[in-house]
């Protein structure tokens, strides 16, 4: 039997390293890395694990590159994405279903798997017999409608939506469908839980971009009725390493020469997110939207006294 633990180790360790802007040194790998992943031990026999995982990685055809980190002159390691170009054969639709369900039964945080190919009649849930993994038929809908680029339709937030999906994902429990959403003019995620009413095939196909934007995992303060404000906030760089890996690093819009980094996150729970905020103490800074900075002020004031 698979060693699972170790496969999810491998998975995650290939996402961040894929997903590295720089080369990033063992320190960076280990803290961008699920807690857990390695076992709490002493840096010498971290390290030899690593090197092992590398060289495993090696064997699947994954080549994880050495280089030097400019921003802090010291070793690190990447795997560059460009390298697999289109050598890498696509998955067929049910292959591809299949490793996205397999994935998410084994617990991982997130799993942003892309479906694509030709369509097939195979069932991507009989593939896995005794997967616990909730499905149905809006499910099926969204996945095939993936596969096939082709428009949805559905109930959210009391608003009929017209949205040509991308990606589908199951992460932290729950369905996600990402894609672009015609009635606001932008690409949204959407939660298929909330979804009101079936999920309708529209009848017309779409063209998918070359790179579309990956599902990301919900977080309290996004979670909510009403349009989102978009929050920016100045992040130390004693954090930055931390907050790229937890939000993803397309919520990195600057990085700066002092090694901070500001993120913008689409809010809709001021509380939570006051909260969040809250946990980096004085590394961080709401700059804008000016009301946000103010709520944010006028809080922590109000705790000091």
């Amino acid at each position: 039997m698979a060693d699972i633990s170790k496969l999810e180790r491998l998975l995650d360790l290939m996402a961040v390293l894929m997903d590295a802007r720089l080369p990033l040194t063992l320190r960076q790998i280990m803290d961008r890395i699920p807690d857990g992943a390695y076992p709490a031990s002493d840096e010498e026999s971290v390290r030899k694990m690593f090197l092992r995982d590398k060289k495993d990685l090696a064997s699947l055809g994954v080549d994880v590159s050495t280089g030097v980190n400019p921003e802090w002159d010291k070793e690190g390691y990447q795997i560059d994405t460009s390298a697999f170009g289109t050598s890498v054969p696509p998955l067929a639709p049910d292959e591809s279903a299949a490793l996205s369900l397999a994935l998410a039964i084994m617990g991982t945080e997130a799993h942003l798997w892309e479906v694509g190919g030709e369509e097939s009649s195979g069932s991507p849930a009989a593939l896995i017999p005794q997967a616990n993994v909730p499905t149905g038929v809006d499910v099926r809908t969204l996945l095939g409608a993936v596969i096939n680029s082709t428009v949805v339709s559905f109930g959210y937030h009391g608003e009929e939506r017209v949205v040509e999906p991308h990606q589908v994902a199951f992460v932290k429990g729950n369905w996600q469908v990402i894609g672009h959403d015609r009635l606001r003019g932008e690409v949204r995620q959407f939660r298929q839980d909330r979804i009101e009413g079936d999920v309708t095939l529209v009848g017309e196909r779409f063209d998918a971009p070359p790179d579309p934007r990956g599902v990301q995992a919900d977080h309290l303060w996004r979670v909510g009725p009403g349009e989102p404000t978009e929050v920016s906030v100045m992040i130390d760089g004693r954090h930055a390493a931390w907050v790229e890996g937890f939000l993803g690093s397309a919520s990195v819009v600057e990085r700066r020469d002092d090694g901070s980094v500001v993120i913008v996150e689409p809010v809709r729970d001021i509380p939570a997110f006051r909260g969040f905020v809250l946990t980096f103490l004085d590394g961080a800074e709401v700059l804008s939207p000016e009301e946000v900075r103010t709520d944010m002020v006028a809080w922590l004031r109000g705790m000091s006294t």
